[in-house]
């Protein structure tokens, strides 16, 4: 397992948040294909689930570094 600080999952998660606003925008379009909207959908809800992931152990306390 990585261990990453504070500050680079909140970087991650906001470059997740810009990714999964792309995906909601792209399948708004009309005349997506159909294979492509389900990729974008699965793709969307991996994201959403993983943002949620990181935005939970930011939450988690943290041991002060001395």
């Amino acid at each position: 397992m990585i261990s990453l600080s504070p500050k680079a999952i909140r970087f991650i998660a906001e470059a997740l948040e810009v990714q999964i606003a792309s995906y909601k925008s792209q399948l708004e379009q009309a005349g997506l294909d159909e294979d492509r909207a389900a990729d974008l959908t699965n793709d969307l809800m991996f994201l959403e689930a993983l943002l949620e992931d990181l935005k939970r152990s930011l939450a988690q306390p943290t041991a002060p570094v001395f």
